[in-house]
């Protein structure tokens, strides 16, 4: 579902204006390198509808880099940012070609932490990555999802999504990981814990649609499936 992330925001805040407030759920889908996120995310949102009438939109990283043009932001600061590079070498970049909407690191770095918890706080959406079960363990009305795989089942499937030979996919997952680790240092400043997630599936056992039929089954039980 492609969606005007700022202007579903301001939408859902006017909606919210006049009413109490309430817990507002949302999920966040946190994955080792070539797990399904997508695919669950995807699926989960055309049950979530089936089951409650209800559109929740999947945000993804590129929702949020087509959000930073109308935050005034450089969408290259915020792609460095996602994906956890050393914030000097572009800060140099931007400053050389007098960039008109530079800010600096810390300052997009804390936007986006607060676009994000927005995001949640305005419930009824599906955050893919971006440390979102980071930013918003603190939040109520969160589910958080934690896809992970032994690494050879890993590298198999980066290896047929992208369509590249296996040495070159177990270098992607490597790099790859590291640099989520690094993402989720970078909003927390601790390292990644088990604890942080409600539900951890390992995705070479359990398929996609079984994973689906979990979160369903916790967001039910959480009361988060009415009409």
């Amino acid at each position: 579902m492609s969606i005007d992330l700022v202007q579903y925001l301001n939408d859902r805040d006017q909606k919210h204006e006049s009413g109490q407030s309430t817990i507002r759920p949302f999920i966040t889908i946190s994955r080792e390198t070539g797990c399904h996120s997508r695919s669950i995310a995807n699926q989960l949102q055309q049950e979530i509808y089936r089951l409650t009438a209800k559109k929740w939109p999947v945000i993804s990283k590129e929702l949020i880099l087509d959000a930073a043009k109308e935050l005034d932001i450089n969408p290259l600061q915020v792609k460095h940012i996602l994906n956890a590079h050393e914030k000097n070498h572009l800060e140099e970049i931007l400053l050389a070609f007098g960039e008109h909407r530079y800010k600096s690191y810390q300052n997009v770095q804390n936007t986006l932490k607060n676009f994000i918890s927005q995001v949640a706080a305005n419930g009824h959406n599906i955050i893919i990555g971006r440390a979102g079960a980071i930013i918003t363990s603190g939040m109520a009305g969160g589910i958080h999802v934690r896809l992970m795989a032994p690494l050879p089942w890993r590298v198999k499937s980066i290896s047929q999504q992208m369509e590249i030979s296996e040495h070159e996919a177990a270098n992607f997952v490597k790099e790859t990981d590291q640099k989520r680790n690094k993402l989720y240092m970078l909003f927390s400043g601790k390292e990644l814990r088990q604890d942080f997630f409600d539900l951890i599936v390992n995705n070479q056992r359990i398929s996609d649609k079984e994973i689906v039929s979990l979160i369903l089954l916790s967001m039910e039980q959480r009361g988060f499936l009415k009409k």
